[in-house]
């Protein structure tokens, strides 16, 4: 039996073509990620720590992350390893320890950026597209997290 036209199709539209687009997301992150030697997880944080926002402590970033402190603690042991993360004195509490790209680590997370960015389907979006894509996206998280989604 064919669906009406009308609220429930649109729905399946909308997650049909969320779930295509997500998918196509996961696979072009995925092989950058391959070559990059890099874990989803270890990109994530990499992702949080852009390098125009203020640095945030490793509490804070596994709670904007959701991820486990103690999981932080690791991840970023393992990126000061591979010599892309330091940690630095929180710049207003000296008692703090914030996590902050390196020199190699800025390379990397550009890198990231740019090779994500050639192979996603969305950037085949105009720009405009994009920003309001990215408008609506920011929305949907701000429910999803009031929600506690």
């Amino acid at each position: 039996m064919e669906q009406a036209p009308g609220p429930a199709s649109d729905a399946v539209t909308l997650m049909k073509n969320w779930y295509e687009t997500s998918s196509a997301m996961e696979a072009a992150v995925g092989s950058v990620l391959r070559e990059l030697g890099l874990t989803l997880s270890q990109a994530e944080m990499l992702w949080a720590l852009e390098p125009s926002t203020p640095p945030v402590p490793m509490r804070e970033l596994a709670r904007k992350l959701h991820f486990d402190p103690s999981n932080i603690s690791l991840m970023t042991d393992r990126l000061v390893a591979a010599g892309l993360v330091e940690r630095r004195p929180h710049p207003t509490d000296g008692r703090k320890r914030v996590p902050a790209l390196t020199g190699k680590g800025l390379e990397v997370w550009a890198l990231l950026i740019d090779q994500v960015r050639r192979r996603s389907p969305l950037f085949a979006l105009a720009p405009e597209e994009q920003a309001q894509l990215s408008r609506l996206l920011e929305k949907a998280a701000r429910s999803a997290s009031e929600h506690g989604s």
